[in-house]
């Protein structure tokens, strides 16, 4: 036998009391068995789907760091700097320059300008110099971007070198790795 709600009649059974002085004005209205049988389901109700809910929760999104301390993004877009996006750039130089676009800005962008970790490289090739920076992105040196399905970290450096003799040259070098 099944139990409905609609079926259990309602009390007709004198109220065992009255209101307090202070609630002597409000109309007095007794609850039925129906209506604290339904409060009790809908409790019940509640009170499981908090339950499901305490197991299932996310963890927090950590910021990525890379191995020697720099902060990156944890998401796939650079908002802060970028709230409405950025016309993704071509690399021209590395193993992705002829796919789709990932990165925005800087004279160079690919994967020639990254370490083996996937950060922008910080050292020296013959009189050229990479060093990895923060502050293009809202402060963190790098964000994810995905393209074709595919997420890619945009980490930003500085890339200097000789022009002539005495004149060096410093430009925004972006390094493109897959992740």
């Amino acid at each position: 036998m099944t139990l409905d709600l609609d079926t259990i009649p309602d009390s007709d059974a004198p109220a065992s009391g009255g209101p307090g002085i202070a609630l002597s004005d409000l109309p007095s209205v007794r609850p039925g068995r129906r209506g604290v049988l339904k409060g009790v389901a809908l409790s019940g109700m509640t009170l499981g789907a908090t339950a499901l809910t305490w197991g299932s929760a996310a963890a927090p999104a950590v910021a990525e760091t890379s191995p020697s301390g720099l902060d990156g993004w944890d998401r796939n877009d650079c908002s802060d700097a970028y709230p409405r996006g950025y016309r993704e750039q071509r690399d021209n130089t590395g193993q992705y320059r002829n796919i789709a676009g990932a990165c925005f800005g800087g004279s160079a962008i690919g994967s020639d300008n990254c370490d083996a970790d996937g950060w922008h490289r910080a050292d020296s090739v013959g009189s050229t110099t990479y060093r990895p920076v923060s502050g293009s992105c809202s402060g963190k040196n790098a964000w994810k971007w995905t393209v074709d399905g595919v997420t890619y970290r945009c980490s930003d450096g500085r890339t200097t070198e000789p022009v002539f003799w005495i004149w060096t040259r410093s430009y925004l070098s972006i390094c493109r790795a897959a992740v």
